[in-house]
């Protein structure tokens, strides 16, 4: 399994609309059929951490299946709706590979 964690920003009270827009695209079957099994979103002081988990058996980088599919209808739709909600992190991030969280330890027992 892939975990991806992506950081935007949010106002803390648009937090049930952000809900809304992803439970419309998850309805779509977009994320099921680029490898996305769960997800996962938090508020923490004006930030927007969505933490992404792929199925089990995937290949290939889930990042870039999803990159892959952001010309897909469900994924523009999806992209504008939260482009009313969210700001980049940094000004610097102009897509969706640069609000990518880096993992730099893990464990597990």
């Amino acid at each position: 399994m892939q975990r991806i964690l992506f950081i935007d920003r949010m106002h803390p009270q648009d937090a049930d609309e952000v809900a809304k827009v992803w439970r419309a695209h998850d309805a779509t079957g977009l994320p099921e059929e680029i490898g996305v099994a769960r997800r996962h979103l938090y508020r923490f002081h004006g930030l927007y951490v969505h933490l992404v988990e792929s199925r089990d058996g995937l290949d290939d980088d889930l990042t870039d299946r999803i990159f892959a599919a952001r010309d897909a209808r469900e994924f523009v739709e999806t992209r504008d709706a939260l482009g009313r909600l969210l700001t980049p992190y940094s000004p610097e991030f102009r897509n969706l590979k640069a609000t990518r969280a880096e993992e730099f330890y893990r464990w597990q027992a």
